[in-house]
């Protein structure tokens, strides 16, 4: 089966990954499947960055179709959510006040234009197996579906700090123009440009991420259809 075929019920198997939205989950089965999608956020993130239970809570309730897992052998590894809002260009809101503080209560806008991306989590044993890629584009098929003109993210730069140790100082928007054969030289903008998504703008001390240097990076799908 293929992305497209299933994006309306939110389910979807590709190279033995099959990916089911949260919409299904009864009250009797959501602490169970929290505790499994928290298990996915310890793995793929630092301290610093994992969401709580309560955060994937709170988005499960308030848009739970924008919240999808990804299954390998009928065990969760890769977990995505989403919000509606309005994408603006000139703003330079941090993740916490784009996102409520990952609540999405304040901040989900269902009048609003674009399909925003509030985390996007691999397992680290699954890494390497396109899981990251899939649940990008199911979140793409769901802004299509929704009729959104984009979907956009805040992207780390989880090579930036080190690069600058290595080969000394550098400014932000020429180590984004740096390329490997051709391709983003950081691993994460590199595996966004792969997702169909594009640098748009960074923002300073958009979270706290040493690796990073605090910087984000807001990158953007334009959908076809409504271009």
């Amino acid at each position: 089966m293929n992305v497209e075929a299933n994006a309306a019920n939110g389910e979807n198997m590709i190279n033995n990954i099959k990916i089911e939205s949260a919409r299904n989950i009864s009250l009797y089965d959501e602490s169970k499947f929290l505790d499994d999608v928290m298990e996915v956020e310890r793995s793929a993130w630092p301290p610093e960055l994992q969401a709580t239970k309560e955060k994937f809570a709170s988005r499960l309730h308030v848009f739970s179709e924008g919240f999808f897992v990804a299954k390998i052998d009928e065990k969760i590894r890769g977990v995505t959510t989403s919000q509606i809002t309005t994408y603006d260009f000139n703003t330079s809101k941090t993740w916490d006040e784009i996102t409520d503080s990952g609540m999405i209560v304040k901040t989900h806008t269902p009048g609003g234009n674009a399909l925003y991306v509030v985390s996007v989590g691999v397992a680290r044993e699954a890494q390497g197996n396109h899981v990251g890629g899939q649940i990008v584009e199911i979140q793409k098929k769901l802004a299509s579906n929704l009729g959104l003109k984009y979907l956009y993210l805040g992207a780390r730069i989880p090579g930036y700090d080190n690069y600058c140790k290595e080969h000394g100082e550098i400014k932000i928007e020429d180590y984004l123009n740096l390329k490997d054969d051709g391709e983003a030289l950081d691993p994460e903008i590199r595996f966004y440009n792969r997702c169909g998504l594009e640098v748009r703008k960074t923002i300073a001390e958009f979270e706290p991420d040493i690796d990073s240097r605090n910087y984000g990076v807001v990158m953007v799908w334009e959908n076809p259809q409504k271009t």
